[in-house]
C-alpha cells in the first residue's frame, strides 16, 4: 500500500525538525542562532536623587513621619492662631552618596534641622535608599541641639562629621567645643557609634580651605559675577574680592569671635555689577565680628551698630 504525503504538511514539519536540531521548535527558550533568552538579571537599586530627597518622608524627628515639600516641612500651629509650629528643613549642601547599609547600591546621607518655635534647633542625620522602586528613610539619628556642622564625609560604610557643640561651660546659643562623631547602621537602625572631643573652636580650622562667597545677607550673588574668594592664614586673610585681590589682618579675640582689619589690595576697575559686589563685600568683611558653620558652610557675621548680616561661604 502506498501513502501520499501532502506537501503542505511535509514542508513545515521538515522545517520544524531542522530547527529542533539547533534550538527546539515551537517557542523554545533559545533562538535559532543558539543565543539563550534568559531573564535580565536585576542590578543594584538606583541611587536616590536630590529631587527625591526634597520630597522625602522622614521618620524619627516628630511623633509621626512628615513629608517634605521642596526640602521643607511646616506643620500646623500648636495652638490656634499661634506662631509656634513644628518645622523641618533639608540641608542640601550636606548630601553625600555611598554604601551605608552593606546592601547593593548607594544610599543618600543628609542632615536636617527641626524647630518647634523656640530658640532651639535640633540637628539630625538621616539615611535614604531606594527600595522596591521607592525612596525610603532607612534611619534617622539626632546629632545635637544647635550643633554646628563643619564637615561631613563617608568612610568605610560610616558617616563621619566634625561638629562644634556646646561644651561644659558654653551657653546653648554659642557652642565652641569641637568634636568628631561617627554614625552607622546597626540592626536596621541608624545609631551614633562614637563622639570624640578634639578641642575648641579656633580660626586655624578655617585655614585648610579656600572659601567661596555664595550669599550676602541671605541674597545670592548677581548672575554672571565672579564670586569673591577668602583664604585664612594665621593672622592674615587674603583673597579675591570680585575684581581685585586683597589682604587684611585677622585677630581672634576668643573662640568664634574675630576682628578683621582694613583690606588693602590692587586697584583695577571692573564693570558693574562686579564693582558693587566687591565694594559691599569688602565693607562687610571689615565689620565681621564672629564666625560659625551652617550646614558645612562658613558663616561670617558682621555688625555695625544695630545692623547685622552674614557672609555665607562654601568650601
Amino acid at each position: 500500500m502506498r501513502f501520499r504525503l501532502d506537501s503542505t504538511i511535509v514542508g513545515p514539519t521538515i522545517a520544524c525538525l531542522a530547527v529542533l536540531v539547533v534550538a527546539g521548535c515551537g517557542g523554545g527558550k533559545e533562538s535559532a542562532t543558539g543565543a539563550a533568552q534568559r531573564p535580565a538579571e536585576a542590578g543594584p537599586p538606583a541611587t536616590p536623587t536630590i529631587e527625591l530627597l526634597r520630597a522625602a518622608t522622614v521618620s524619627g524627628v516628630f511623633e509621626q513621619p512628615v513629608t517634605l515639600a521642596d526640602g521643607r516641612y511646616e506643620g500646623p500651629p500648636y495652638e490656634a492662631g499661634g506662631a509656634a509650629r513644628p518645622a523641618l528643613m533639608l540641608w542640601e549642601p550636606t548630601v553625600h552618596f555611598g554604601d551605608i547599609d552593606s546592601v547593593a547600591g548607594s544610599e543618600a546621607v543628609a542632615l536636617l534641622s527641626s524647630t518647634t518655635g523656640g530658640s532651639g534647633e535640633m540637628v539630625y542625620v538621616a539615611v535614604f535608599g531606594m527600595r522596591d522602586g521607592a525612596l525610603q528613610n532607612l534611619g534617622t539619628a539626632p546629632v545635637g541641639d544647635r550643633t554646628k556642622v563643619q564637615s561631613v564625609w563617608l568612610e568605610k560604610g560610616r558617616i563621619v562629621m566634625d561638629v562644634v557643640e556646646a561644651g561644659p561651660n558654653d551657653p546653648a546659643c554659642c557652642p565652641t567645643q569641637v568634636a568628631r562623631k561617627t554614625f552607622g547602621m546597626e540592626g536596621g537602625s541608624l545609631k551614633q557609634q562614637s563622639s570624640e572631643v578634639r578641642g575648641v573652636l579656633g580660626i586655624s580650622m578655617l585655614a585648610a580651605n579656600e572659601w567661596t562667597l555664595v550669599e550676602m545677607d541671605g541674597q545670592p550673588l548677581p548672575a554672571g559675577v565672579e564670586p569673591p574668594l577668602v583664604l585664612f592664614e594665621r593672622d592674615t586673610v587674603r583673597g579675591f574680592a570680585g575684581c581685585n585681590r586683597f589682604n587684611a589682618t585677622v585677630k581672634e579675640t576668643k573662640p568664634g569671635e574675630i576682628e578683621i582689619g582694613l583690606a588693602a589690595g590692587t586697584r583695577k576697575a571692573c564693570p558693574q555689577p562686579a564693582m558693587d559686589v566687591e565694594d559691599r563685600f569688602l565693607a562687610e568683611l571689615g565689620k565681621v565680628r564672629s564666625y560659625t558653620f551652617l550646614a558645612g558652610q562658613l558663616a561670617l557675621t558682621w555688625r555695625d551698630g544695630d545692623s547685622v548680616g552674614t557672609l555665607l561661604l562654601k568650601k
